[in-house]
C-alpha cells in the first residue's frame, strides 16, 4: 500500500488533471451567467477571472437596480481583469425577443477582443425605483400560493443565450441548492421536465417551480445546456472545472452511442475511474494498464462525451465484465443497463458462454442481478483470473450464462 503522503500527492495530480482536461474541453466556448443582483458578482467575481484566465468567454447578464456595479467592475478592472458595461433600462428591453435592443455585434467584437461583456439591466420608472412591485416588463404569470414570477434578468439572459448561440446558460437562482438536494441526481432531461414542476409542488418546493419551466422553454427554444447554480464563491468553478460539478445540469436529450474506447480516450477513462477508484469500489488501475488493454474497454458517449465506462476480459469460455462507472450527473437514465446489455450482445457474438461480474458495492449486486445474474462462490471462475486476484478483496460474484 503507497504510505499516505504519496496518496496524497497522486490525488493532487488526478485534481490538477482533471482540472486541466475540463479547461480544455471548454477552451474558446461561450457561455451567459444570468445574476438576479448585481450583489452577486463581487462574489463571484474570482470565478469569471478563472473562467476568463482559461479562455472561456463570458457574457454577464444581471440586475443593478441602485447602478451599484460601475464602482465593481471598475476596481476590479483596475486589478487586472477586463469586464465592460453595458445598461439596459425598461425602454431597452421587452419581453418580445424581436424589441431587445442591444448591440450584439459589439458584444462579440469584446469577446473577440478577450473582454467580459456585463449586461445590467435597471428597471426605470417611479414604481420601480421605489420597490414597490414589478413593472411591465415582468414576463411569467403569478402562479400558485408560494411561487413568483420570473425575474426579468433571467429572461434577458435567455434572450441573449439564444441570440449568441451559446452552449451553456448559467442560472444563479437563491433555490439552486434546495432543488439539488431535493432531486435524486444532478442532471434532469428534457423529457424529465414535463412532470418536475408539479413533483416540486407536491415536496413543498413550488416555488422551484416556474424556473423549472422557464428552464424547459429555454432547452426547446436551442440552448442545449442550462445550469442553475448558488451564487456562492466557487461554485462556477466547480461546475466548469471538475467531475462532480456544483449545480444541476438541464439538457436537452442527445445522441448517443456505446463505441470501443481508444487512445485518445485515456484521459477521460482516468477520470471516470478516479472516484471509484478512491471509494474503493474499483481495484486501482494504471494508466498503462489502460492503454494495454484498451480494446478491452468499451465507451457510452454522449455528443461525443464520454460518460460511462465498462470492460469486456476474456477468460477461456467466461467474459469478465468489469469497471463499470458513470458521471454522477448521468446516473439513473438506464445507461449503465444500456452499456452491460450491449457487453452481454458483444459476448454472445463472441462465442462466450458466460459472463461474471465482482463488487464490493451492494447496489451493483442488484444491478446484475436484475439482469439475471445470479451469485456464485468466486471460487467456481476460471483458474486463470483467480490466479491475479486478490481473494481477501470482500467481493461477491455474480455469473450469467448466455
Amino acid at each position: 500500500m503507497k504510505p499516505a503522503a504519496a496518496r496524497d500527492d497522486t490525488r493532487e495530480l488526478f485534481r490538477a488533471l482533471e482540472f486541466a482536461h475540463y479547461a480544455e474541453r471548454f477552451r474558446d466556448s461561450t457561455f451567459v451567467i444570468a445574476m438576479p443582483s448585481g450583489k452577486l458578482f463581487a462574489d463571484l467575481e474570482l470565478d469569471f477571472k478563472v473562467l476568463a484566465g482559461y479562455r472561456i468567454k463570458l457574457v454577464l447578464v444581471t440586475g443593478d437596480p441602485d447602478f451599484q456595479l460601475e464602482p465593481q467592475i471598475l476596481q476590479a478592472n483596475q486589478r487586472g481583469s477586463h469586464f465592460q458595461l453595458s445598461l439596459l433600462t425598461d425602454l431597452l428591453f421587452q419581453p418580445e425577443e424581436q424589441s431587445l435592443q442591444l448591440d450584439f455585434p459589439r458584444v462579440l467584437a469584446s469577446l473577440d477582443l478577450g473582454r467580459t461583456p456585463v449586461i445590467a439591466y435597471h428597471r426605470g420608472g417611479a414604481e420601480a425605483t421605489a420597490g414597490s412591485g414589478p413593472t411591465e416588463i415582468d414576463t411569467a404569470p403569478e402562479g400558485a400560493a408560494g411561487e413568483e414570477a420570473i425575474d426579468p434578468v433571467y429572461t434577458l439572459g435567455g434572450l441573449v443565450a439564444a441570440r449568441l448561440g451559446v452552449s451553456k446558460l448559467f442560472l444563479v437562482h437563491p433555490l439552486a441548492g434546495a432543488l439539488r438536494n431535493a432531486l435524486p441526481r444532478s442532471s434532469v432531461q428534457t423529457g424529465e421536465l414535463e412532470d418536475l414542476p408539479d413533483r416540486l409542488r407536491g415536496i413543498g418546493l413550488p416555488a422551484a417551480a416556474p424556473i423549472c419551466e422557464f428552464i424547459a422553454a429555454q432547452l426547446v427554444r436551442g440552448i442545449p445546456d442550462v445550469v442553475l447554480l448558488e451564487g456562492r464563491s466557487a461554485q462556477l468553478f466547480r461546475e466548469v472545472f471538475t467531475y462532480d460539478g456544483a449545480g444541476i445540469l438541464f439538457t436537452a436529450t442527445r445522441a448517443s452511442r456505446i463505441r470501443r474506447a481508444h487512445m485518445r480516450d485515456v484521459t477521460d477513462m482516468t477520470l471516470l475511474l478516479r472516484p471509484e477508484v478512491e471509494s474503493g469500489a474499483i481495484l486501482p488501475v494504471t494508466v498503462s494498464r489502460i492503454e494495454a488493454n484498451i480494446n478491452n474497454y468499451w465507451i457510452y458517449e454522449i455528443d461525443g462525451m464520454p460518460v460511462g465506462l465498462a470492460g469486456l476480459k476474456r477468460y477461456g469460455e467466461h467474459a469478465e465484465l468489469a469497471q463499470f462507472t458513470t458521471l454522477p450527473r448521468y446516473r439513473g437514465h438506464g445507461r449503465a443497463r444500456e452499456l452491460a446489455q450491449f457487453l452481454m450482445q458483444q459476448a454472445r457474438e463472441q462465442g462466450f458462454r458466460y459472463v461474471f461480474a465482482l463488487s464490493i458495492d451492494p447496489r451493483m449486486w442488484e444491478f446484475f442481478q436484475y439482469l439475471g445474474f445470479q451469485p456464485i462462490e468466486r471460487e467456481a471462475l476460471p483458474l486463470e483470473w483467480q490466479k491475479q486476484y486478490d481473494m481477501q478483496r470482500p467481493s461477491r460474484a455474480l455469473l450469467k450464462e448466455l
